[in-house]
């Protein structure tokens, strides 16, 4: 679907990724490119830059899977720190999902504390690279709709 225009209320919001492009709600949100764990991966921040809401790419003292649907280690870490950890410290931080039930943190706090992510660039990649972890169930049939919008395909 890249490319293709979005049209709400008959207006076309975006021909593009939909990275810089405003949404106006009663507060704008401003979206800010972050890919590393997907190349299509955006984090979106309130125009005050009290809240950002960061999808995979940062999680609460971790960050998104880097070894399936075209992840890399070294975007995902340039990412978070240039477009993620230039927030304020006390930015409210909302990933998409949290395991242990975690809803919120800073960006002082991941800076601070997010053990990924406070090493080096090239010791993250290390890490990334050998998490050796299993592949998700649902992972065939999840890609192939991520990457269509979510749009499925019926059984033949």
């Amino acid at each position: 679907m890249a490319g293709a225009a979005l049209r709400v209320a008959g207006r076309q919001l975006s021909q593009h990724s939909g990275s810089g492009v405003p949404i106006l709600l009663r507060q704008a949100l401003e979206t800010r490119a972050s890919p590393g764990h997907t190349p299509g991966c955006v984090t979106f921040v309130l125009n005050d830059h009290s809240m950002a809401f960061t999808g995979d790419a940062l999680l609460i003292r971790g960050c998104g899977r880097t070894d399936f649907q075209q992840g890399c280690a070294k975007t995902l870490y340039h990412s978070v720190h240039e477009k993620i950890f230039t927030l304020p410290g006390d930015c409210l931080i909302y990933p998409a999902h949290d395991y242990r039930g975690l809803t919120v943190s800073t960006v002082e706090e991941e800076r601070t504390l997010n053990p990924r992510l406070t090493l080096s660039c090239e010791e993250f990649v290390k890490v990334m690279d050998n998490l050796n972890l299993p592949k998700p169930q649902q992972i065939d049939f999840a890609v192939p709709a991520n990457m269509r919008c979510g749009i499925q395909t019926p059984p033949s």
